[in-house]
């Protein structure tokens, strides 16, 4: 009885010491597995945090290779009409050629070399493979329109995919991204292709609005063309369709006042001083404006879909003969 006893108490004894081996080394296994899971989360939580701010860098990245493009696209377009004497037949389709391509109507365009959006992307991507991430982004549409008389705007709307290289995370963004781009500085073709490159001409707005005339004084007003300074005015053409050769009113219409004497050979001395009415040899009426003898100056009194006529915008009315 007392071999049996002995033996229990020993029995008894080494399973207690197998139970506490196995509690050690579950709980040694449970540590080492809670452990790599925290660990493995800190990698993914570090992972997903770096994958979406370079996912809100893209916006600005996008946003400023659109400008960049986009501008380039605009000096290109400019650059292909007065070189070669010839208007395009749809002035959005060639700067969206330009834009994707860097051609004009399949001609390539020197000034869009390393400019195109494709290229910038690219750029974009390898930002991206240097921290891990895959860059993809899928053009769905392009559009480029004027959205004041004084800016144009590109718009690209993408499907961006962000991949990490190690599948810990992956992204998945529809964007419409757009840029604003300023006139202001830029040729106007008109003058270019109406002088045979003689004469060339940047676009700035007029400092004299609302205050051509002062009184009988119009010495802003000569100023005004003496320094071909355009104004807003919804019966002219905007930026845009001068490169069609399009004289059209537009609601971002823009229009400067030609010095006649200045483009005496390209201009008859009978049309208006107003550009699109000058270049396209308008016979509307036209009236004199007292000390503007030295520029032929004429005005006519075309109207905009408001009903107010130039003679009205440029406050002339006192001065006219």
């Amino acid at each position: 009885m007392r071999f049996f006893r002995d033996g229990n108490r020993k029995g008894i004894f080494f399973t207690l010491i197998a139970v506490s081996l196995l509690g050690v080394i579950l709980f040694s296994y449970t540590v080492t597995y809670s452990y790599s899971l925290q660990e493995k989360s800190s990698i993914i939580e570090t992972r997903v945090d770096t994958m979406n701010r370079f996912l809100q860098g893209i916006d600005a990245d996008m946003k400023n290779a659109i400008y960049i493009s986009g501008y380039r696209a605009i000096v290109g377009l400019t650059d292909f009409v007065t070189l070669n004497g010839t208007y395009v037949t749809n002035t959005t389709d060639a700067l969206m050629e330009l834009f994707i391509d860097g051609t004009v109507e399949g001609c390539s365009s020197s000034l869009m070399l390393n400019n195109t959006f494709p290229y910038w992307i690219g750029k974009i991507g390898e930002k991206g493979a240097e921290i891990g991430v895959n860059v993809t982004v899928n053009v769905n549409s392009i559009s480029v329109y004027q959205t004041s008389p004084w800016s144009v705007r590109f718009v690209v709307d993408s499907a961006i995919n962000l991949t990490d290289l190690q599948s810990t995370a992956e992204w998945y963004k529809e964007k419409s991204i757009c840029s604003d781009i300023s006139i202001i500085g830029f040729e106007d073709p008109w003058y270019a292709l109406h002088t045979n490159g003689m004469i060339m001409k940047r676009i700035n707005q007029t400092v004299h609005e609302g205050n051509f005339t002062v009184g009988n004084d119009t010495s802003n007003l000569h100023d005004h063309v003496a320094k071909t300074y355009y104004v807003a005015f919804n019966a002219s053409p905007d930026f845009l369709m001068r490169f069609e050769n399009d004289h059209n009113a537009s609601v971002y219409g823009i229009e400067s006042m030609v010095n006649k004497t200045e483009v005496l050979n390209y201009c008859s001395l009978d049309t208006s001083s107003v550009d699109t009415l000058c270049w396209r040899r308008s016979s509307a009426a036209t009236w004199g404006v007292k000390d503007m003898n030295d520029t032929n100056f004429k005005i006519d009194n075309e109207t905009n879909d408001a009903g107010m006529g130039r003679i009205g915008l440029y406050g002339v009315e006192d001065v006219i003969y």
